[in-house]
């Protein structure tokens, strides 16, 4: 998360993060329709272990699964903005899941302008997010609908 602080820089406001949970829903099937199935990955490197949690949804029933990172697992502690390899997990999930992720946030302590992405033609003191896929280039997102003074 950044604020704009010109048409094109920002500042950082979130530090670290340290993930909690992760919870999906897909949406319930008509009945007698195909099964739909969510699953995720919690990342496998050489400090987590590979754990694959997984749900299929039964009649009306939609598919559904709420887990934490692994204990003593890369993903369950605190992590800086990344870049190649901060991947924490993988998802598989139809179009239309509900991805609830629940999170701690890290405020930085400094004002000084971003070193990873930037926005392009920015509103100043607008809010600007990344998304969650760990992807670096034009990610930026504005959040909300108002900027901060």
């Amino acid at each position: 998360m950044q604020i704009a602080t010109s048409a094109v820089t920002a500042v950082d406001i979130i530090q670290a993060i340290k993930l909690s949970s992760v919870e999906l829903w897909t949406n319930p099937q008509a009945l007698g329709a195909d099964p739909t199935s969510v699953s995720l990955e919690w990342n496998s490197s050489s400090n987590s272990p590979s754990i694959l949690v997984s749900d299929t949804s039964m009649g009306v029933r939609p598919a559904h699964i709420r887990c934490t990172p692994p204990i003593n697992s890369s993903a369950s502690w605190w992590w800086v903005q990344g870049g190649a390899g901060a991947e924490l997990f993988k998802l598989v999930v139809p179009a239309n899941t509900i991805i609830d992720v629940v999170m701690e946030l890290r405020v930085v302590d400094t004002d000084t302008p971003s070193a990873g992405d930037t926005p392009a033609g920015a509103t100043i003191g607008q809010m600007y997010g990344g998304y969650l896929d760990g992807l670096t280039s034009g990610m930026l997102a504005p959040i909300g609908l108002t900027p901060i003074p």
